[in-house]
């Protein structure tokens, strides 16, 4: 059993039987299941169950049942909860492949049963997040969930890159002493990467979003995956109590480096602290789909360009270097992905810089020349192996 937010690693594959893990004594509070989301692609397909509230929950698989026409299911059994009616009238129609549908039911009393019932036995994990809570499925065609293997650079013959302008909509991002608002700031950057890449003629640019628009994070990295793209790149301005807080760094998924890190992405992920315990789980078994060594070459490589040049067009800058923390957003990415922290709002002096066109234009200058240095070093396409 596991309480949402609190709980260990569910990388399962399809042959595994139910478990049931310990967790600490769950909350009395009533939950709801209030919708349930998918994104699919060839290999893979994300699911998300939206809750109301926290909750307690057991995972785990059931075997085809031929002579009941049942096919290969995972389950969810969600404890002190109720569901809204318009699932339970209708199952989710997914059908791609991987998944067929995604049905809910009161199993029992309090209980929820959401089923994903699968096209074909393929490998799975389970984990949550929190702020708001939600549960999310991850399906894998491999079969093991392993990352996908090395190989040939794909026919395609260009570069899929994934820009994702952080924050959006009803959420602003950090705000500087000013009133500049993060969301703002990186959407600018990122559609001046993409005019940049495209110019470019060996890349194919897509965005998580191109206008004021709020989308969860675990959205953005389905969408990535659902594109193929061969990189993802999310866009952040930094933010510290500290208003003489200075400079630039990059990021890759894994544990946090230092205490600034662990803050940082509990700002970006929208949950205390205190909640980032429970990303150990999603942390260890970064191996599942990572790509590490790579998505550290290219944040190295994106970090020093930015440093380059904006020292050498603007001035003095604090080079921060590549840092490690768990930023949501890069969960589950399966493919080299990285998180960029260009300057600080908070700080006057960075705020003021941020406003300014022509260093806006150096940051994504500098973002795009070092994508394109990775990709020439990776044999012209990332995901052409490690």
């Amino acid at each position: 059993m596991r309480f949402l937010t609190r709980h260990r690693n569910a990388v399962l594959l399809a042959s595994l039987l139910a478990f049931l893990s310990p967790v600490s004594s769950a909350s009395p509070a009533t939950t709801a299941v209030s919708g349930i989301r998918h994104w699919s692609s060839g290999e893979y397909t994300r699911v998300v169950i939206d809750l109301e509230g926290e909750a307690r929950y057991e995972a785990g698989f059931l075997p085809a049942d031929p002579g009941n026409g049942l096919p290969p299911r995972i389950f969810l059994d969600i404890e002190a909860a109720e569901v809204r009616e318009e699932l339970l009238r209708a199952p989710v129609r997914v059908k791609d492949g991987l998944l067929r549908d995604v049905r809910a039911g009161r199993n029992r009393q309090g209980i929820v049963r959401v089923v994903l019932d699968l096209e074909r036995e393929s490998g799975y994990r389970v984990f949550d997040l929190s702020g708001p809570p939600r549960i999310i499925v991850d399906i894998d065609s491999k079969g093991s969930g392993s990352s996908p293997a090395a190989g040939p650079a794909p026919t395609r013959g260009r570069i899929l890159v994934m820009i994702d302008p952080g924050h959006g909509g009803k959420d602003p991002g950090a705000i500087g002493p000013s009133g500049l608002m993060e969301k703002d700031v990186v959407l600018e950057i990122g559609r001046l990467v993409r005019q940049q890449l495209l110019a470019d003629g060996r890349f194919d640019v897509r965005m998580t979003r191109d206008s004021d628009l709020f989308i969860p994070l675990e959205e953005r990295t389905a969408m990535a995956n659902q594109a193929a793209a061969d990189l993802f790149v999310s866009l952040h301005i930094n933010a510290s109590r500290n208003r003489r807080a200075e400079g630039i760094s990059t990021y890759v998924l894994s544990h946090a480096t230092d205490r600034e890190s662990l803050e940082l992405a509990a700002r970006e992920n929208g949950v205390p602290v205190a909640k980032l315990s429970a990303v150990k789980f999603i942390i260890d078994d970064l191996s599942t789909y990572g790509r590490k060594k790579e998505s550290l070459r290219l944040a190295k490589s994106v970090n020093d360009s930015i440093v380059r040049n904006v020292r050498r067009r603007h001035g003095p800058v604090q080079d921060l270097g590549l840092k490690q923390a768990p930023f949501y957003v890069l969960v589950g990415a399966r493919m080299t992905a990285v998180l960029v922290e260009a300057s600080f709002i908070s700080n006057r002096t960075e705020e003021t810089r941020l406003r300014s066109r022509a260093y806006l234009e150096t940051i994504a200058h500098s973002v795009a020349e070092a994508i394109r240095y990775y990709g020439e070093k990776n044999g012209a396409l990332a995901s052409a192996g490690t």
